[in-house]
């Protein structure tokens, strides 16, 4: 295996979309052609019966793909981390913008919270148990991986 010799360089991102670059805590898109969105979802409990076909996490994650890219998910018992490599949610008259203006995670987040309290009309998403729509809430902070 070749061997090659560093002179120069950084862990910052490789094709300089991160508008974050060289700041502590913010995800470095190595590889990727958009800004990454990082979003959790919360405010209710998740089974493992909800990651079942049908289930309250299938519901979730459907809804969030209407108009963006979902490149990654993790789901625990009070939230689901969800990482978009694109996205057209939350941007002006519902225009896709991200690539020609700013779209931010918070932008982002304020979109899919009304998206998804709406969904079964704020009723029960679940199938293993209830989980209630109108009850949760999506913020651009708090996105963990195990």
């Amino acid at each position: 295996m070749a061997i090659q010799t560093r002179y120069a360089g950084d862990a910052n991102g490789v094709v300089n979309v991160d508008s974050g670059i060289g700041s502590l805590g913010y995800p470095v898109a190595t590889g990727l052609t958009k800004e990454p969105i990082l979003v959790k979802i919360a405010g209710v409990t998740f089974t493992a019966g909800e990651m079942n076909t049908g289930g309250a996490v299938e519901t979730i994650l459907r809804a969030v793909e209407q108009d963006s890219t979902v490149t990654l998910y993790q789901v625990d018992s009070t939230q689901i981390s969800v990482y978009l490599e694109a996205t057209g949610a939350g941007g002006a008259n519902g225009d896709t913008l991200q690539g020609a203006a700013i779209v931010t995670s918070a932008d982002v987040a304020t979109a899919l919270q009304t998206r998804l309290t709406a969904l079964s009309s704020g009723g029960n998403i679940g199938i293993a148990g209830t989980v209630t729509a109108a009850n949760l809430t999506v913020t651009s902070s708090g996105f963990k991986l195990a």
